[in-house]
C-alpha cells in the first residue's frame, strides 16, 4: 500500500469503550493528528493568515482495534485540486500490518481573514505531489 507514515501510537485504556476496543472518537483524533504531521511535512506553519479546514470525513472501520494495540497511520494524497486536497489515511496494526480503519478527508486551504477557501500555494503543491 502506498502512503507516507504520519503517526505511530499505542491504544491506551482511555481510548477504549466498554467492549475493550478503541472508541470511534479516538480513530478520528488519531487521523487528525496524522493530518497535522502531514501538513508539517509539507512546510505548513500555523499563522494568522492561512490554515487548512477539513470539510468532509469518510471513515471506514475494518477491524476492531483492541486496547494495547500499537498502530501506524499512513497518509496518501488521492486528489489535489486548486483549493483542496483529498487524503486517504490508513490505520494499521504495527505488528501484523493489517489495516484496521481508513479515513478519507477532504481539506481546503483556508484564508483565515476572508473566511473562505484559497488557492493552495505552489510550494505546498509540489511537496504534496512528491510524497
Amino acid at each position: 500500500m502506498a502512503g507516507t507514515e504520519t503517526l505511530r501510537a499505542y491504544v491506551q485504556p482511555w481510548h477504549c469503550d466498554e467492549m475493550g476496543h478503541m472508541n470511534v472518537r479516538h480513530y478520528l483524533g488519531m487521523f487528525d493528528d496524522a493530518a497535522f504531521v502531514l501538513l508539517a511535512m509539507i512546510g505548513h506553519m500555523t499563522d494568522e493568515a492561512y490554515g487548512w479546514a477539513d470539510v468532509q470525513h469518510t471513515l471506514r472501520y475494518l477491524e476492531e482495534t483492541p486496547q494495547g494495540s500499537a498502530v501506524v497511520v499512513t497518509s496518501e494524497l488521492v486528489k489535489l485540486g486548486t483549493k483542496s486536497m483529498t487524503v486517504l489515511h490508513r490505520m494499521s496494526d504495527a505488528v501484523s500490518g493489517r489495516v484496521q480503519a481508513e479515513a478519507e478527508t477532504v481539506t481546503v486551504y483556508f484564508d483565515l481573514k476572508a473566511r473562505k477557501a484559497a488557492p493552495i500555494p505552489e510550494a505546498f503543491r509540489a511537496k504534496l505531489e512528491a510524497l
